[in-house]
């Protein structure tokens, strides 16, 4: 137990649980019936992940330095995977939230022969 205790601090811990809050809950935007929200955790999991490096370039980073932070980050995939799979999975779930609270606060989920014609709200 103190395992995944320890993973799900790497996961969400300081500044990137509050990067990980803002990137789930901002994608849960995306979220309608055709664009599921599974699909769009994927989407916030690689923007999340891009995050970073797009943060090195906006404070000076020399290019060879930022593809090198890149290229380390490909290579250490197979002993991150853990950290990697928890942190889509936290973010899914915030995704799930956003679109629930959104689905919840303009009506449900309705047919659509029950919705009234020219509905605004696709989910």
């Amino acid at each position: 137990m103190e395992d995944l205790q320890y993973i799900f601090n790497i996961g969400f811990a300081g500044s990137d649980f509050w990067r990980a809050l803002w990137v789930g809950l901002v994608a849960s935007l995306l979220a309608t019936r055709k664009f599921r929200p599974w699909k769009v955790g994927i989407l916030a999991f690689f923007f999340d992940r891009a995050w970073p490096f797009y943060s090195m370039h906006l404070h000076g980073y020399e290019t060879e330095a930022i593809w090198a932070a890149f290229w380390a980050t490909i290579m250490s995939i197979p002993q991150d995977i853990t950290y990697y799979v928890v942190r889509y999975l936290g973010i899914l779930g915030l995704v799930y939230l956003g679109y629930n609270i959104r689905r919840i606060i303009h009506g449900g989920h309705k047919p659509k022969e029950q919705r009234p014609a020219g509905s605004l709200y696709p989910y």
